[in-house]
């Protein structure tokens, strides 16, 4: 996430989250970024983490970004019974907290607002699922189809439950363009563009799935994501 899409979204997600802070959270980890990101989160929005409704981490064990890394470690932090993955670019919408509740209070286990360039990763499910699959694959290329995988696998547990939730008030984003998004992955991968790692990610993780019949991902690691700290002056 670069800052001046965080400086865009946080605030207005954070507005839309406060009316449901008493059972609602944002957890948010810095990576070791340099570009004053941490500085205007524990500024800006220093009313939020007094009330509790935001919390900040910070870790400098990812230097390079690699999506399904980064965001099984925010999941790991978050204590809550459900789960939702919200990038950094995205605008939840007022009320979305409730409306994820709501579905879920329906008999859904796995919610994927997805209606627009740059939502397909805003999935909800029980985090006793998410832990049982053990998150995202962390073995794939650091872009591309992570989001697709964790649904398909979500949605092949017994009783499993799924809704695509359609709709522009729950699923909107900042725009990115496929340059930025693999901006910040490590030069190990060379000159590999998005599209690339999109396809390699989509075929592998499908062999997983539909050869192997494996579902559950990360078996080789003892806790998947990366160490996060409670930011300075927020614990």
């Amino acid at each position: 996430i670069r800052l001046w899409q965080l400086r865009r979204a946080l605030p207005l997600n954070l507005l839309h989250c406060w009316p449901h802070r008493a059972w609602a959270k944002i957890h948010i980890v810095d990576f070791g970024s340099s570009d004053g990101t941490l500085n205007f989160i524990m500024t800006r929005c220093r009313a939020a983490i007094d009330a509790g409704l935001l919390y900040v981490y910070s870790s400098d064990q990812l230097p390079y970004w690699h999506a399904s890394i980064a965001k099984n470690t925010v999941h790991m932090c978050a204590t809550e019974d459900i789960l939702v993955n919200l990038d950094g670019d995205n605008l939840m919408g007022c009320d979305f907290p409730a409306d994820v509740v709501r579905w879920f209070l329906d008999g859904h286990t796995v919610l994927q607002y997805e209606d627009g360039e740059g939502t397909c990763g805003r999935i909800a499910c029980w985090a006793e699922d998410f832990r049982r699959l053990r998150g995202y694959d962390e073995d794939a290329f650091p872009m591309g189809s992570q989001d697709v995988d964790l649904v398909l696998r979500l949605r092949a547990l017994p009783e499993s439950r799924f809704k695509k939730v359609k709709g522009s008030t729950h699923s909107q984003a900042i725009p990115n363009t496929r340059e930025m998004k693999v901006a910040c992955c490590s030069p190990h991968y060379g000159s590999l563009r998005w599209g690339r790692m999109d396809t390699t990610n989509r075929l592998v993780m499908g062999w997983r799935r539909d050869l192997h019949g494996s579902i559950v991902r990360n078996l080789d690691k003892e806790d998947i994501g990366v160490e996060a700290q409670a930011a300075a002056d927020c614990s």
